[in-house]
């Protein structure tokens, strides 16, 4: 990404141009530079907002102190008079994998074999105690980068059953269990990793901070290994109706005027006259989402995720519907526009 390879140089000159246009807004997924540091000098090159997307700013129960203090850095920025604000996320990061590819464990060298025998024999290894009792020891002895910290209470099945419970139902180790289980099904089984904002208590205070702003859908970027979508209903469900972190106009705002009034948008994100009509018909007991569902409708057969909506009645874009009631959608009337126009 050029995020992660770009020199400072190259990167400054790119962001000159905001500042030449005295409009606009930065996003970046900051690979190397996840720091409030180097956004809020981004910031203050430009005299735009600047918007940081890591993993590095979501609740990780190995180190659950760090990334509020992300949030805390970046008020102080805007303090200074730069803003900088964080994409943060309003569920829990999920990554559906299978051992035949396990990639969200890869970063334990117990599975370096398991890289080097890619498309072999990877059963054999799974088998073998003297890999379980190193990925053991990995766990045991985390080191840098990792994703998975051994809490399997946060792996579930595609019935959102969590290899804890099964293994305590069966009287099994978790890890053993984990491994046999995929063994008897051929590496064929599912399982979601549910690995970063996965506890409530973490994630609120993320929620609540005013340097925050509720987004971080993946957009289709990784469609075979998660879906962010309908991370807006989720919201509504979760923590408006279900956990009452938010009232529902709060909610509300928090995912309409509220990233609209960050990223500079005119006319959007409230009902006022002269603004667009943009309106989603929700009912607040029913709105949420489904669990993932894995369909095989891309060419060739390819498989991807996929969320439904619940308690949705209708979506308008600029007074025209484009959903109805029964999910139906219709672009006949081509309603919406590409936003090209920002606020300064």
């Amino acid at each position: 990404m050029p995020s992660t390879i770009a020199s400072e140089a190259e990167l400054f000159s790119l962001v000159g141009a905001l500042k030449d246009a005295g409009r606009g807004v930065f996003v970046m997924a900051t690979g190397s530079r996840a720091t409030p540091d180097v956004m809020e000098s981004i910031a203050e090159r430009t005299g735009r907002p600047a918007f940081m997307v890591t993993v590095l700013t979501m609740h990780n129960e190995a180190d659950p102190d760090k990334a509020l203090t992300y949030y805390q850095r970046c008020a102080e920025a805007r303090a200074r008079g730069h803003e900088v604000f964080i994409h943060t996320t309003c569920q829990p990061l999920s990554l559906d994998f299978t051992l035949k590819a396990p990639y969200l464990l890869y970063s334990h060298d117990a599975f370096d074999r398991v890289r080097q025998a890619e498309g072999g024999d990877l059963a054999s290894i799974y088998a073998d105690p003297a890999f379980r009792a190193r990925f053991r020891h990995n766990l045991a002895h985390p080191g840098a980068a990792i994703l998975f910290f051994g809490n399997w209470s946060k792996v579930e099945y595609a019935d959102g059953s969590t290899v804890a419970e099964r293994a305590r139902a069966a009287g099994a180790d978790p890890l053993d269990y984990f491994f046999d289980q995929a063994l008897a099904e051929k590496l064929e089984t599912r399982f979601v990793g549910k690995l970063y904002q996965n506890d409530d208590a973490g994630v609120a205070p993320l929620l609540k901070h005013d340097s925050g702003v509720v987004a971080l859908s993946d957009a289709g970027a990784h469609l075979i290994f998660l879906c962010d979508a309908g991370f807006g209903l989720h919201f509504l469900a979760h923590w408006v109706r279900e956990t009452k972190t938010f009232t529902l106009e709060e909610g509300v705002r928090r995912l309409t005027s509220d990233p609209a009034t960050k990223y500079r948008i005119p006319g959007r994100g409230r009902i006022a006259p002269g603004s667009w009509a943009d309106l989603l018909l929700l009912d607040p007991a029913a709105v949420g989402i489904s669990p993932l569902e894995w369909v095989a409708d891309l060419p060739g057969g390819g498989t991807r995720m996929i969320r439904r909506p619940r308690g949705v009645h209708g979506v308008w874009v600029n007074g025209t519907r484009i959903v109805d009631p029964q999910g139906t959608r219709s672009l006949e009337a081509g309603p919406g526009q590409v936003l090209q126009e920002f606020e300064c």
